[in-house]
C-alpha cells in the first residue's frame, strides 16, 4: 500500500467537490443481548411455547430528520442513542422477557421486541433531530424480524 501523503494524485480532479453529492445517509447502531422467552399460545392445542433463550442482535438505523448532513458532515451523532440502546441491553439482558412489566399481556415475538425497542428510543432519537427508520431484531443467526415505523420510509 503506498502511504504517501498525495498518492495517486490523478485522482485528486475527479474526487474534488465530493462533498456535494447528493444523497441521504443512514447510520446505524447494534447491541447483542442474551434472553429467554417463550411464545403465549404456540401450538395448535392453545400450549404456550417452551421457555428457551436466544442470542439476539438489534440493529438500529437511523437518519438526520432531513436525510442529509449537518454543516459539520455529520447526519447524525449517534451518542444519546448509543447510550439509551445500552440502558435498553441492560434491562433486557439475562431475563426471561415474559417477566418485563413492558411484556405482561404482551406475546414477546421478535416483533413485539423491535416494537419494544422503538419505543424506548425514539424520543431519544428525535430530541436530537433524528429519525428512526428500521429496527431489526435477529433471533439467533438464521432468523430476523423488521420494523419499519409508520411514516419512517
Amino acid at each position: 500500500m503506498n502511504m504517501e501523503l498525495d498518492a495517486h494524485p490523478q485522482l485528486s480532479a475527479e474526487l474534488a467537490g465530493f462533498a456535494d453529492a447528493p444523497g441521504q445517509f443512514l447510520v446505524r447502531i447494534e447491541g447483542r443481548f442474551e434472553s429467554a422467552h417463550y411464545l403465549y399460545k404456540y401450538f395448535p392445542d392453545g400450549r404456550d411455547e417452551p421457555v428457551h433463550g436466544h442470542s439476539w442482535l438489534v440493529e438500529v438505523f437511523l437518519a438526520h430528520e432531513s436525510g442529509g448532513t449537518g454543516s459539520d458532515g455529520i447526519s447524525f451523532d449517534f451518542l444519546s442513542a448509543r447510550q439509551r440502546l445500552d440502558q435498553l441491553i441492560e434491562r433486557i439482558e439475562h431475563v426471561c422477557i415474559n417477566d418485563l412489566s413492558e411484556f405482561q399481556g404482551v406475546n414477546p415475538t421478535s416483533e413485539n421486541i423491535a416494537r419494544w425497542f422503538y419505543r424506548g428510543l425514539n424520543e431519544v432519537i428525535a430530541a436530537d433531530q433524528g429519525r428512526l427508520l428500521e429496527i431489526r431484531i435477529h433471533e439467533g443467526p438464521a432468523n430476523i424480524a423488521i420494523f419499519r415505523p409508520a411514516g419512517s420510509v
